[in-house]
């Protein structure tokens, strides 16, 4: 296993992660859970930005991985 598909795992279970945490917040606002509108859209906010952080990193991590074994392989200069 190479390191960048050692780094891969991790982005993609933290990306699982942050959007199973998200879905977990928005289920238990609209059932009635008790969060402040300001504190409910910071956390969400916060949440996709993060989601969106990882999500980057996932494709320029895998971009990154697929033009090494290119070049690993002789197809690339």
């Amino acid at each position: 296993m190479s390191m960048i598909d050692k780094l891969h795992k991790p982005f993609f279970f933290t990306l699982v992660g942050l959007v199973c945490v998200g879905a977990g917040i928005i289920i238990a606002k609209i059932w009635g859970f008790e969060l402040p509108d300001d504190l409910f859209l910071k956390i969400i906010g916060t949440l996709i930005v993060l989601i969106l952080l990882f999500g980057f990193l996932l494709v320029v991590n895998s971009d990154f991985g697929q033009h090494k074994k290119l070049k690993d392989e002789n197809y690339l200069d």
